[in-house]
């Protein structure tokens, strides 16, 4: 009987796979996977010889790289992914050149991998990172697991990885940084962890947009809630006037916009602008002021539509007359 053999890994000039995967165990160091061909790529006087499609990012807790691909069709560009298990690198190595051509691949535990790795594997410096993005392990924080499993999780070590992130962040002083993870990260702990989350984030000279956004809203056909939070370095803010929000939503359906203008009262106010209530404002982070926990944007109704909550117009409402500097849109780039 003969044994099936695994086709050759492809080759292509911008990188080069040099190691395969292995099951990872506690204590192991980073292994580079995948290591872009530098020589090949900067020139002998630092020239760029073969120019990025996009401006870099680094990518962590890659997974089997979906994230990474929604950012390389926006148009950037993933230079170093670092992931720890090996059924993920295999994908992420079954799915080159044709996605993350340029991307070095770094299996490994990141509270073991130095940034200054990170950093020489995408033939970066210290600021030179547009982004840096990643959704850390969401399963001490997911609200699936029982009552009983949730109290059980609270001290998961997984938790602190978003830490970990941050380090990242803090010491690789990208412009932006985009974090994922799921709504449960929002009320965890009493709300305890995403504050801790976010004073530890601005402190690290950050401005911050963060809100709930689900992907129905988005033409995906999936009621899938995510916690987005994202980061604009403060001398870009300052300077620039930039600050990174949340994506505007695409798709609503007819439940969706009944409710949207009943919030308006159309009956007294014929001319009201539903815009706002189908925008998706980003909740602007002050360390001075109470930590808002947005609510749920959507939820299913009797017949099986999802439409925005009442709850969670309400709450929009209320901080666009009480406090319209916390919201933030993405077409008008800051509060």
């Amino acid at each position: 009987m003969k044994t099936a053999v695994a086709p050759p890994r492809p080759i292509w000039p911008e990188a080069e796979i040099v190691a395969e995967p292995v099951r990872w165990k506690d204590g192991m160091p980073p292994r580079t996977l995948v290591r872009r061909n530098h020589h090949l790529l900067i020139g002998p006087r630092e020239q760029d010889l073969i120019s990025l499609p996009g401006r870099p990012v680094i990518s962590l807790f890659t997974g089997a790289g979906g994230f990474d691909l929604g950012i390389e069709q926006a148009g950037f560009c993933c230079v170093v992914q670092h992931e720890r298990e090996d059924a993920a690198c295999e994908a992420l190595l079954a799915n080159r050149p044709t996605f993350f051509r340029d991307a070095a691949l770094i299996q490994g535990d990141i509270t073991t991998t130095p940034t200054d790795a990170l950093l020489s594997a995408g033939n970066l410096r210290v600021g030179e990172a547009c982004m840096v993005i990643g959704g850390p392990p969401c399963q001490g924080f997911s609200t699936s697991t029982s009552r009983r499993k949730q109290r059980a999780i609270v001290g998961d070590a997984r938790n602190d990885l978003v830490f970990e992130y941050l380090r990242v962040v803090r010491e690789a002083k990208p412009e932006f940084f985009i974090m994922e993870n799921v709504p449960g990260f929002t009320d965890f702990n009493g709300g305890a962890y995403m504050k801790k989350f976010l004073a530890a984030a601005h402190g690290a000279y950050y401005e911050l947009v963060y809100g709930l956004v689900n992907a129905v809203e988005y033409g995906v056909p999936q009621d899938r809630t995510r916690f987005i939070c994202t980061g604009t370095r403060r001398d870009l803010h300052r300077c620039e006037g930039i600050l990174a929000s949340l994506p505007e939503p695409e798709c609503f359906g007819d439940d969706d916009l009944k409710r949207i203008r009943t919030a308006h009262l159309p009956t007294l106010f014929p001319d009201a602008d539903v815009r706002f209530l189908t925008r998706a404002p980003g909740i602007r982070y002050f360390p001075d002021r109470p930590v808002l926990v947005p609510p749920r944007p959507v939820r299913r109704t009797e017949s099986g539509d999802i439409g925005r909550t009442q709850t969670f117009i309400e709450f929009y409402k209320r901080l666009e007359r009480e406090e319209p500097d916390r919201l933030v849109f993405e077409k008008a780039g800051a509060a």
